[in-house]
């Protein structure tokens, strides 16, 4: 399946998901769950340490599908996931239930955890703000637009990228309106995604649909460069631009993989992986994700390390830790060895996995297409 196809299917199953019958934030509260009975998996490669239903299956729902995985919070180890059902539920490191909240949903990206606060972001164009501890409603903005990557907190503010076109920077203790960068998209057709921006010593990074990436005062929203990569039909830069100490990462559908100077925007080197669709910088390698293969280039040259098939539709982002490669295809969570490219497992509940997994420390959180929150010991 091509990703313009995986996108339908994505567009389907957003629209068919049910959602709560509150739109509003109920109290923190606690979740009644049957608990999973079945024997956790282990193998010499990772131990699942617990496992939570969040959802139960629908009357008659067709391929559930959850396209947002969780979000971890570094300091506490909480977890925190956004659901087809419009339910944000939090969980402690050892599987407690802490609290949930009802919204609207869905989600296309996890909600992000920083400085005492959750954020979430839907495809509503709500964006709601949390107390990590407890749950308590601190603020909500609403935009007309669609979120669909994980927010970025940095500093006092919190950037929000959405499917049209708008990287959107607001207050993060208030919630209040900072300023906002639209970048139009050109051409009749797109590829349904978007980068996470990335924020680096007061630069933000974003990629947009017509190709380009640009950098951006993270306080004022001025441009500080402009740099098309992206070019043929289909130009999209939906991976999160990637930043090292002197240069910046890019992958356009278009195929054009490039480094470019992270001060001035100016090109270093430029390779090729067709339908590049998600990217992740690990030390000096650089793993690219496309519609059928996963890429290892190296940062410095830009020459090709390895390349490894994969059979899935991969709408989330990659991640790399302790010398594995995790790709989440749709059908599973495809492990690959970083420095060769081999295939060591594919994981799967039988329902798949279609979201980015949350990573902290060996802790591995995953979510199911089934609404089956997982956790994850690396060995």
């Amino acid at each position: 399946m091509t990703l313009l196809a995986a996108a339908s299917v994505l567009a389907a199953a957003l629209a068919a998901a049910p959602g709560p019958a509150s739109t509003s934030a109920p109290p923190p509260g606690s979740l009644t769950k049957a608990p999973s009975k079945a024997a956790l998996p282990t193998d010499s490669l990772f131990h699942v340490a617990w496992r939570k239903t969040l959802v139960e299956p629908y009357l008659l729902e067709y391929k559930p599908f959850e396209p947002a995985g969780p979000g971890v919070d570094p300091l506490t180890g909480m977890v925190v996931a956004g659901t087809r059902d419009g339910y944000v539920q939090a969980y402690s490191a050892d599987g407690k239930e802490l609290w949930y909240a009802g919204l609207v949903g869905p989600y296309l990206a996890p909600p992000t955890i920083a400085d005492g606060l959750v954020f979430v972001a839907g495809i509503d164009g709500r964006i709601f703000a949390f107390d990590a501890a407890r749950g308590d409603f601190r603020w909500m903005y609403r935009y007309r637009e669609e979120f669909a990557s994980q927010p970025v907190a940095a500093g006092e503010l919190v950037y929000f990228a959405t499917l049209e076109g708008t990287l959107l920077a607001l207050e993060a203790r208030t919630g209040n309106w900072k300023w906002h960068f639209r970048r139009e998209p050109t051409g009749k057709f797109l590829i349904l995604g978007v980068g996470r921006p990335a924020v680096v010593d007061g630069v933000v990074y974003q990629g947009f649909a017509d190709g380009s990436v640009v950098a951006l005062d993270a306080l004022t929203g001025a441009v500080k460069w402009d740099r098309k990569v992206g070019r043929g039909i289909y130009p999209d830069i939906d991976a999160d631009v990637q930043v090292s100490k002197d240069r910046v990462f890019v992958a356009s559908y278009a195929g054009q993989v490039a480094a470019l100077d992270r001060a001035s925007g100016g090109p270093v080197w430029e390779a090729k992986a067709p339908d590049a669709y998600k990217a992740i910088l690990d030390g000096d390698v650089l793993v690219v994700v496309t519609t059928k293969d996963v890429y290892a280039f190296d940062a410095r040259t830009g020459s090709q390390r390895w390349k490894s098939p994969h059979e899935g539709n991969p709408l989330a982002d990659p991640v790399v830790t302790r010398g594995l490669v995790l790709v989440p295809v749709g059908k599973g969570l495809l492990i690959l060895d970083r420095k060769n490219g081999k295939k060591l497992r594919f994981f799967t509940r039988g329902s798949g996995v279609s979201g980015s997994p949350a990573i902290l420390g060996k802790r591995l959180y995953l979510m199911s297409n089934t609404g089956e929150l997982i956790a994850v010991d690396l060995q």
